[in-house]
């Protein structure tokens, strides 16, 4: 149901059910939400929503989170504030979902407080937060110069027993690099690599543009004799297997 034609059809069909006494389940109205959202109609999904809620058709923890992520991926904060009040007025909780969905919204419109209040949320309740989300809120935070925000942030992951991957490490020193904390930066390079993650061409680059900027020429030729040994290992490997 992704055509307005289509979604104006669901929404006659609804009430058609609706006033010839049939009733209305709440898959049949969350699949007419899930149209309206993904038609950008989210204004009026949640109106739907709404006035079914008060006919005795209740919304559950699906309804909720397309409205939620259609919001979220629209930074529609506004009618977020209006669809969040409503599912706790329905008695419907957050799930891994919703907060998944509210905390890509808010780092990728630079709500990372918020993102990172929601983390500790979901850690609070018990359950596991994925490494991808701590990636999302480092990265927010690295993005907007909050160096000291990442950084607790990379911390509390060790705390809380999660796993810190390349992509963690790699958003942290991108980070660090723009501020110029070179010496900090090489610090989490070393730690990265005795942990097994190895380093692309695209780090080195970035890498290489702060040496230069910051002068430190020894740490240059280092890196570019790091870039040419990785250079020439990936060669070899080519080399054998054509051969």
């Amino acid at each position: 149901m992704n055509r307005a034609g289509e979604v104006e059809k669901g929404i006659d069909f609804l009430y058609r059910l609706l006033y010839s006494g049939t009733g209305v389940s709440v898959y049949c109205l969350t699949a007419v939400v899930e149209g309206m959202c993904r038609n950008g109609e989210i204004r009026r999904s949640r109106e739907l929503v709404q006035e079914m809620a008060s006919r005795g058709i209740k919304p559950n923890i699906i309804t909720f989170n397309i409205m939620v992520e259609a919001c979220a991926k629209r930074w529609n904060f506004s009618e977020l504030d209006l669809i969040l009040p409503l599912m706790e007025k329905e008695g419907v909780a957050f799930d891994v979902k919703t907060y998944e969905f509210l905390i890509d919204g808010f780092t990728s419109s630079g709500k990372v407080e918020e993102a990172e209040r929601l983390a500790g949320e979901m850690h609070d309740k018990g359950w596991k937060v994925k490494t991808h989300v701590y990636n999302l809120i480092i990265n927010s935070y690295c993005r907007k110069g909050f160096l000291e925000g990442a950084l607790s942030l990379f911390s509390k992951m060790a705390e809380r027993s999660i796993f810190q991957n390349a992509d963690t490490y790699w958003f942290l020193i991108n980070g660090i690099c723009k501020v110029g904390e070179m010496g900090l930066a090489m610090q989490y390079v070393n730690e990265m690599q005795n942990k097994g993650f190895e380093l692309d061409n695209h780090d080195c680059n970035i890498l290489a543009d702060g040496f230069r900027s910051k002068g430190m020429t020894n740490e240059l030729f280092e890196l570019h004799a790091l870039m040419e040994k990785k250079s020439s290992k990936a060669n070899g490997f080519k080399q054998k297997k054509n051969g």
